[in-house]
């Protein structure tokens, strides 16, 4: 896996009257524009492998942080379904009318509000890696790796009960070494995500990437986690737009069970599977999305 070498300058956009959302941009400043909306915990920063397939492909990666996470301002008590609101209000301000929107892993939940919520201002749907709605499908949530499902039963009680074990992640990812931060999320891992994070750099990246989700402690970090293991507030059998699902067979962050429900539920999909695939290698698969995705 190639590692970016960078990291783009961080820009911002005013929602309403008080608070701001961090972005950052990659590929193509004049390209076809879509939002990214990065994994829980995640960044902005997520997307830095997309920057060339972008330029490549002719696209204008915008990825966001969500409120409370890495620069964007804390929302209290905030719902899934109120992102799209807010990507419609950084629309507007970025004077952009229409536009794809992709999410990768938690990502994939706010990816999807949006094709339920605003489908007449996209372009595509993309998930990559997608969580699963588990509050309402017992089965799914019977298929979540061991530190989720600990997290799950934690996401019902007041939130600093669960906000104490969760701010783990981002101890762990400030202050332990890339290999001693992988380890205390080892047990989610495939084998072939631990092939991946072999490389010290790849971990590095990881690492940097949730840390930076946890900027500012861990409230907006573990809200987001909380949004998406509860009742996520729509059906996705009611979306009315394609969705192209992007998924590793062998993913334990994310099973591959999560892409073939979409693929039965959601009336218009193309599902693409990768065997002896986990999770991680969702962040090489720009070039195979915008392949995909163009007309």
């Amino acid at each position: 896996m190639k590692i970016p070498i960078h990291k783009p300058e961080t820009k911002y956009v005013r929602v309403g009257n008080e608070r701001q959302i961090a972005y950052c941009e990659y590929g193509d400043p004049l390209g076809k524009p879509v939002f990214y909306f990065h994994g829980t915990p995640g960044s902005r920063y997520e997307p830095s492998f997309g920057d060339q397939a972008g330029k490549d492909y002719g696209y204008r990666i915008i990825a966001l942080d969500r409120p409370g996470i890495g620069r964007s301002d804390y929302v209290k008590a905030r719902r899934l379904l109120d992102w799209t609101q807010d990507v419609k209000a950084v629309a507007k301000q970025l004077d952009v009318r229409k536009f794809g929107v992709i999410g990768a892993s938690g990502g994939g939940a706010y990816a999807l509000a949006c094709s339920y919520a605003i489908p007449e201002q996209l372009e595509f749907s993309v998930l990559m890696g997608s969580w699963g709605p588990v509050a309402t499908e017992p089965k799914l949530r019977q298929e979540m790796a061991q530190l989720d499902r600990f997290f799950a039963q934690l996401s019902n009680s007041v939130p600093w009960v669960f906000y104490a074990p969760f701010s783990l992640l981002g101890y762990a990812a400030k202050r332990m070494s890339p290999q001693g931060f992988m380890k205390v999320i080892e047990s989610s891992m495939s084998v072939a995500d631990k092939q991946l994070i072999a490389d010290e750099a790849v971990a590095q990246f990881y690492a940097d990437d949730i840390a930076e989700g946890f900027r500012q402690g861990v409230r907006g970090p573990a809200d987001d986690a909380i949004i998406l293991y509860g009742e996520w507030g729509f059906d996705v059998a009611e979306i009315s737009v394609e969705v192209h699902l992007f998924h590793g067979e062998e993913d334990r962050f994310a099973p591959y069970s999560y892409a073939m429900y979409f693929d039965e539920q959601i009336p218009q999909t193309k599902l693409y599977g990768y065997p002896r695939e986990g999770h991680l290698f969702i962040a090489q698969l720009f070039d195979e999305v915008f392949k995909q995705i163009l007309p």
